[in-house]
């Protein structure tokens, strides 16, 4: 999902420019329908849950990657974006406010792992 930012092979370089381009994007599209703020909270927090699930599939579900707590932590971010882009539709509007949240989420999880950015460790898969 947002695994170019963890991988150590793109340089700092493009991570940045990349970073820089989704937050550009976010912003736009806050300029042109705004997110209300409560919304954009849940979505940073669903960056911080990626991250957190993301970290104990590294350090404790890595040796069985078929098994249920490895498929589970897959599982719990997904199922929370979707549910936060989901609970717009009782406005009719999906689309803007899914693809902005997106974009919060995203920049929550290479705001709150920075150390990722600059990781040039090369790790056995």
């Amino acid at each position: 999902m947002l695994e170019f930012w963890f991988d150590s092979t793109i340089s700092t370089t493009k991570k940045l420019m990349l970073f820089i381009l989704i937050a550009m994007l976010t912003i736009a599209l806050y300029l042109y329908q705004a997110l209300d703020p409560i919304s954009i909270l849940m979505f940073m927090g669903a960056g911080v849950i990626f991250l957190i699930c993301r970290y104990l599939k590294q350090h404790f579900a890595q040796s069985h990657p078929t098994g249920l707590l490895y498929r589970f932590l897959t599982w719990i971010p997904v199922a929370c974006i979707l549910a936060l882009v989901l609970k717009n539709i009782q406005t009719g509007e999906i689309l803007l406010p899914g693809a902005q949240g997106i974009g919060f989420m995203t920049l929550a999880v290479c705001i709150f792992s920075p150390m990722s950015l600059f990781n040039q460790n090369r790790t056995a898969p």
